[in-house]
């Protein structure tokens, strides 16, 4: 099992960086790569709530809440219903939220089974570690930005913007 975590400082208080990232159908304003996202359940929050997030045309994945602490943290079992799918046996991500001064830290955590065994762990270090360690502080970035600002983040506005350091 890999794990890997990021965090940021958001200046805006914990109520409000957990209101944006609660409402799991509007991450669309703020992940710079999803192109829609829309609930597949009649529950919006809380455990068993579900969305699709579609990455332009051709992927997309559904995301189902199987943890859920109201006001500090959610995990998502992430499935591909579309597109090409990474070699991993499962992919999980969790969100989590606490203060920090009169701001919040954010924090994303991705942890996934690479397939293949021993290959697979190669693949991890080469392919999949990468491209995650890649994504993930974008999307924080595109949240903080999103929340300070008020702007929906997508790759051109994503290229604009500066990364402050994350907060310990």
């Amino acid at each position: 099992m890999t794990t890997l975590n990021h965090e940021i400082y958001i200046n805006a208080p914990k109520s409000q960086v957990w209101d944006v990232i609660a409402n799991l159908g509007g991450i669309v304003k703020f992940h710079p790569l999803v192109t829609n996202s829309y609930y597949v359940t009649d529950d919006k929050q809380g455990t068993g709530a579900a969305r699709v997030c579609e990455f332009g045309p051709d992927r997309s994945v559904n995301e189902t809440a199987i943890a859920w602490n109201e006001g500090e943290s959610y995990t998502l079992e992430v499935q591909f219903i579309k597109g090409q799918k990474p070699p991993v046996h499962s992919l999980h991500g969790s969100v989590s939220v606490r203060g920090h001064g009169s701001g919040t830290v954010a924090t994303m955590t991705v942890e996934y089974a690479p397939k293949f065994g021993p290959l697979g762990k190669i693949v991890d270090v080469i392919l999949l570690r990468p491209q995650f360690n890649k994504i993930v502080p974008n999307v924080l970035k595109g949240l903080k930005h999103h929340i300070e600002t008020g702007e929906s983040v997508d790759p051109q506005v994503l290229s604009q913007i500066e990364l402050s350091p994350a907060t310990s």
